[in-house]
């Protein structure tokens, strides 16, 4: 299939363009420099040139803190950019992907949220990426929404590279957040369903996670036994850390939906955790 495929150079994007490569599909990835979705005209015009069957949006103004003091281009990336593509993915009879997130939910559940539950976000990420996922629903014929959470790869920066190389710095003191909990999720392996997704033909919702529902404390402390080395983990309360945005308390993503969809089991994040670790050389 031809596929168009948006943030191409981030943690998911590099990912995903490596196994739909391998699966042999024709491949689009433009740079942000030569296609900045939230300009709509040339969206639109790059779509109706390029005539994908597929455009799979991994774009997005991801760092959570940042939306908080740059909330116009929040909207303008994860909003406003998801239905321009999802616009032009109608005018071309393409599919629309959107990535979304697991902070789309306020986290006052007590259990794991399903595709069904009603979102409800604290903070101006959630906000703008639920409201991309509003206007890809509205604007494209065929979509799929698949909701992710707590992304680590190869790709870039993430939660596990920042707590090792703050060790390796040699921080007296690693302070983690230990009353917020989620789902890990390890970019290859949601490269992966995206791809069985789209070959499959789903539409709709779906959330995709590894198994094992951990606080941030708790991964950090798997790392650190993974790579068989003492950090000076200090757990806090997320109050105490003091980020601008607030995050939910629980965000884990419920995934029987796309195991059955797939007839997949999805793996333990500990063992994808694993695989990550070895693949940049961390445990020796």
């Amino acid at each position: 299939m031809k596929i168009l495929v948006l943030g191409g150079s981030g943690l998911l994007g590099s990912a995903l363009l490596s196994e739909l490569k391998k699966a042999g599909h024709q491949l689009l990835a433009p740079s942000h420099s030569q296609l900045d979705i939230t300009e709509r005209e040339k969206v639109l015009d790059y779509v109706r040139q390029a005539q994908p069957e597929i455009i799979i949006n991994c774009a997005g103004f991801t760092r959570v803190d940042d939306c908080e003091s740059h909330q116009k281009l929040a909207f303008e990336i994860n909003a406003k950019g998801a239905g321009n593509l999802a616009e032009a993915s109608r005018q071309v009879g393409a599919l629309m992907v959107q990535i979304s997130t697991d902070y789309i939910f306020n986290g006052e559940k007590p259990g794991e949220y399903t595709e069904e539950d009603e979102p409800a976000p604290l903070n101006i990420y959630g906000k703008s990426k639920l409201e991309g996922e509003k206007l890809v629903q509205e604007q494209a014929d065929n979509w799929l929404i698949l909701r992710t959470s707590w992304l680590f790869g190869e790709g870039g920066e993430n939660f596990i590279s920042k707590i090792f190389f703050r060790w390796k710095e040699g921080a007296e003191q690693l302070k983690v957040v230990a009353d917020e909990k989620g789902k890990p999720t390890y970019a290859r392996d949601l490269a992966r369903v995206i791809k069985a997704s789209i070959e499959k033909g789903l539409r709709g919702i779906y959330h995709f996670a590894n198994q094992g529902v951990v606080s941030w404390y708790q991964l950090a402390e798997e790392v650190f036994e993974l790579i068989k080395e003492t950090a000076p983990l200090t757990p806090v309360r997320a109050e105490e850390y003091g980020l601008p945005a607030r995050r939910p308390k629980n965000s884990a993503l419920n995934t029987e939906k796309i195991q059955k969809a797939l007839g997949i089991e999805i793996r333990h994040h500990q063992l994808a955790v694993k695989e990550y670790l070895e693949k940049t050389g961390w445990i020796r």
